[in-house]
C-alpha cells in the first residue's frame, strides 16, 4: 500500500532512523512481541563453533608466542611475556564470549518499542487507504513553506499532526483486526443467532469508520487551505521581480504605458489580502483538528 510507518509521539528519533536503515527488524503490532535475541539464541551451533575456533587460535597463538619468546628472550623475560600474552588472550576470549551473549542493539530497540509503531502490515485495504490519505495530508502541511516559515505556528503542527496520525493509526489498526475477526466468525455460517451478535458489532464498526473518515477529511481540508496559502505566498514572492519588469519596459519603451506600473501595484495589494485570508483560513482549519468530536 506504500504506507509509511506510524510512530507514537514519544518514540525517539533514533527508532525512526533505525527503520530507515533496517526496516526488516521491525515486527507488526499484530504479531507477538519479539523475544530477546543473541547469537546463542539465533544460531547456538554456529556460535559454539566460532568460540571453539577462537579458543584454538588463542591457544595456538600463545604456544607459538611461547616458543618465540623462549628462543629470543632471556628466561625470566620470556616467562613474563608469556604470562602477559596469556592474560591478553583470556581478556579477549571473555570479551568475545560476552558479546555473543549480548543482544544486538537494533533488535533490542525494536523489542522495547514494539506496539509503539504500526507498519503497513497492520492495516487491511480499507484502513490502509484512509491512513494513506491522512499521511499525504500531513506531509503537505509539514512540507509547506508557510509552515516552515512559522506562519502557522499557533496551530502547533509539529505536535498536533503526529498525535493525530498516531491516534488514527491505532483506531484503523483495531478496525482492521475486528473486520478480519468478523469475516472469520461469519465464514461458512449464516444463523439468526450469529446475525443477532454480528449485527450490532458491524454497526459499531461502521460508525467508527465514518468517524475516522470525517477526521481524514478534516486533515485534507486543512492541507488544501495550507496549499492555497502556499500558492499565495509564492505569488507574492514573484512580485519581488516586478521592479525588473518595470525597468525592462522603461528600457524598451521609454514612453511606456503607466497603467502597467499601476497594475503591478494593484496586484501586489490584492495578493497581500489574498495571502492574509489564505493564512487565516488555514489557521481556522488547523484549529478544528484539536477540537473534540
Amino acid at each position: 500500500m506504500g504506507l509509511d510507518p506510524v510512530f507514537a509521539p514519544d518514540v525517539p528519533l533514533k527508532v525512526r532512523r533505525l527503520f530507515e536503515r533496517r526496516p526488516e527488524l521491525f515486527v507488526p503490532a499484530g504479531q507477538p512481541r519479539p523475544k530477546r535475541q543473541t547469537s546463542w539464541s539465533i544460531e547456538p551451533g554456529a556460535t559454539f563453533g566460532s568460540l571453539l575456533v577462537w579458543l584454538a587460535v588463542c591457544v595456538g597463538g600463545w604456544i607459538l608466542g611461547l616458543i618465540i619468546f623462549a628462543i629470543t628472550l632471556p628466561t625470566a623475560v620470556a616467562a613474563w611475556a608469556s604470562l602477559a600474552l596469556a592474560a591478553v588472550a583470556v581478556v579477549m576470549t571473555v570479551g568475545v564470549a560476552a558479546s555473543s551473549a549480548i543482544e544486538d542493539r537494533g533488535h533490542k530497540t525494536v523489542r522495547l518499542h514494539h506496539g509503539k509503531y504500526l507498519l503497513a502490515e497492520d492495516f487491511d485495504e480499507d484502513s490502509g487507504r484512509l491512513l494513506g490519505r491522512a499521511q499525504r495530508a500531513v506531509k503537505t502541511v509539514l512540507g509547506a513553506t508557510v509552515t516552515q516559515r512559522g506562519l502557522l505556528d499557533e496551530v502547533k503542527n509539529e505536535l498536533v499532526l503526529p498525535e493525530q496520525l498516531w491516534d488514527m493509526g491505532q483506531v484503523l489498526h483495531e478496525q482492521s483486526v475486528l473486520r478480519a475477526r468478523q469475516r472469520e466468525v461469519a465464514r461458512g455460517m449464516a444463523t439468526a443467532e450469529l446475525d443477532a451478535v454480528l449485527g450490532p458489532q458491524r454497526r459499531a464498526l461502521s460508525r467508527s469508520v465514518d468517524a475516522i473518515k470525517r477526521k481524514v477529511e478534516l486533515l485534507e481540508r486543512y492541507a488544501d487551505r495550507v496549499r492555497s496559502a502556499d500558492a499565495a505566498l509564492r505569488a507574492e514572492a514573484a512580485l519581488d521581480d516586478g521592479d525588473r519588469y518595470i525597468e525592462l519596459l522603461a528600457r524598451t519603451e521609454p514612453a511606456g504605458d503607466t497603467s502597467v506600473v499601476q497594475g503591478f501595484a494593484d496586484e501586489a495589494a490584492g495578493l497581500r489580502d489574498t495571502l492574509a485570508r489564505s493564512i487565516d483560513a488555514a489557521r481556522d482549519a488547523g484549529r478544528t483538528l484539536a477540537l473534540p468530536d
